[in-house]
This record gives structure tokens, sequence and C-alpha cells, in this order.
């Protein structure tokens, strides 16, 4: 425990060295909603003012939340700041760095999975928010990022056994940006209750969107709020800040291969869309006192 102690003052020492004096990220830890309670952490980033906020839980990818020399990834660092400056306290959630892992996303045979372990990350996530005095309980939504994703994409299943069944408040909205769909598309009847959107890029060779579209318009035919958003030209990993588009080898990706090349890399035409779609469903589905 003190080595994840030691990670998370390492983090919140490197990102207040960049930040302004109201982008202080601070260092937690809670338990997830497993039956072990297998202790987790990772960074919390408030807005101005006492709040109480509505808050938002993030699930990273399979890079992890950190790089290989310890600094918070460019990607959970822009969306927190940004979610943040909209009113919204932010947990970033570590499913990896607690567990003793770093990026996963060419491991053949992952040892944190987004159908077994993640969605009871991010059910621990929500609960802990919700114990907080600066977090509106009634108002927490959900972002993944691709392995996120796919593990938002479990977590939100109606019925599912993560959800904490004491739970008063589920999470009130749901984005996931480039998912794997091929195995959760195969689940008997899924349905979900909470208003998602899927935010995939034409062009993604590592998550390809075509399960996820056909995913999505099934469970939306089975009444979920569920809608998903193609973008022409995106590769994977198309909101990234400053990423240029380059060839990753991966294995344990939604090809039938187990060791491939893909790419990834930002598009700005589609980030900025991404990120206008991000800011339209949350003021339909969880407002900040800003969209009041």
């Amino acid at each position: 425990m003190e080595f994840v102690r030691g990670i998370l003052l390492a983090l919140v020492m490197i990102w207040t060295g960049h930040a302004s004096a109201t982008d202080i990220a601070e260092a937690v830890q809670f338990s997830s909603a497993d039956m072990a309670k297998t202790e987790i952490g990772g960074l919390v980033v408030k807005p101005a003012g006492p709040g109480p906020f509505p808050g938002v839980v993030m699930l990273h990818g399979c890079a992890g939340l950190t790089t290989k020399s310890g600094k918070l990834r460019k990607r959970p660092m822009f969306w927190s700041k940004w979610l943040a400056a909209r009113g919204y306290l932010v947990l970033m959630t570590d499913s990896f760095g607690p567990r003793g892992h770093g990026s996963i996303c060419s491991v053949k045979n992952r040892p944190v999975r987004p159908d077994k372990e993640r969605p009871f990350d991010a059910y621990g996530a929500l609960r802990y928010l919700q114990g907080r005095g600066d977090v509106r309980a009634d108002n927490v939504a959900l972002m993944g990022w691709s392995n996120g994703a796919m593990a938002l994409l479990w977590a939100i299943k109606s019925p599912a056994e993560w959800r904490p069944s004491n739970l008063r408040h589920d999470f009130r909205a749901a984005i996931g940006f480039y998912p794997g769909c091929t195995k959760i598309s195969k689940t008997p009847h899924y349905v979900t209750k909470i208003p998602t959107a899927l935010l995939l890029g034409e062009l993604d060779d590592w998550t390809p969107a075509k399960p996820c579209l056909r995913f999505a318009a099934t469970a939306a035919a089975r009444s979920s709020p569920i809608h998903a958003t193609l973008y022409e030209g995106a590769y994977h990993n198309f909101d990234h800040p400053t990423a240029k588009v380059k060839t990753v080898l991966t294995r344990n990706s939604e090809s039938k291969r187990s060791e491939r090349r893909v790419h990834s890399g930002g598009n700005a035409d589609a980030r900025r869309a991404a990120i206008d779609a991000v800011d339209a469903l949350l003021k339909q589905h969880a407002p900040s006192a800003q969209d009041q």
C-alpha cells in the first residue's frame, strides 16, 4: 500500500507542477465494489467553488492512467481539466497501478479485464464519490476510453452483477470512446437504462466501429437509450490532444489474430466534434450548475 501512496503522491506532484491554482489534483484511495473490496485509487480534480458538484468517473484505456515514467497521460489530463472547468468533480480511476500493472496493450492474457474486474472498479468509484460531501450523489456520469469504454458497457448492463444491490442512485449518463464491441454484442438481450453515447472512429482498425454500430442499433431496438456516432477519417484514440497517427503493435485486440499492427492517433475535426457531443450529453442528462 505504501507503493500505491507513493505513486499517487508522485502523480499529484506531476499534476500540480503543470497546474494553475484552480487545477489541484487530490490523490484518493477507495475500494472496488468486488467481494474482496480490492483497494484501488485515482486522482480527483475539483472545480472552483464550494460544491456540491456533479461528478464524472473516468476509466482509462489499456495503456493505463500513467506513462512508464509515472506521468499522467495527456488524454486524461485534458478531459479532467475540461470537465472541471465546466463544473464537474472528476475521479480518474486507476485500475492498473494499484494492482501492480502498467500498460497491458501488448499483453495477450490480460490480468485486469473489462468484463470482470473493471466494472466493479466503476461502481467502487461511484460509491466513493457518492460518499463525499462535495459531490451530488444523484448526478454522476461515467466516461471510458477503449478498454475502459468496454468496461463501461459491461458495467451499465441491466441487470449486472457489478452493480451494488443497495445503490440508491446509478450513473446518470455514460460516454464510451471507441470500445471493442465484438464480445459484448454476443450478450443475449443486452439492455441498459442509462443514456449512453458511443463515439467511434470510421477508420479504427484496433476496435472497429462496425460491431459497435450493430450493437448500439440492436440495444436501441430493445428500448435502450444508446446512440453511436461515427467520425469520418478518424482512427483509434482520435480525441487525443497531441498524438499523431502511428502504428501500434497490439495483442488481445478485436481481431481474431493474437498479434497485429493497428493505427492510433488524434484527429482534430473528430476531436472537436466529440467534445461538443460530450458537452451536449452532459448538459442534457447530468447538467452542472453552469447549465442551469
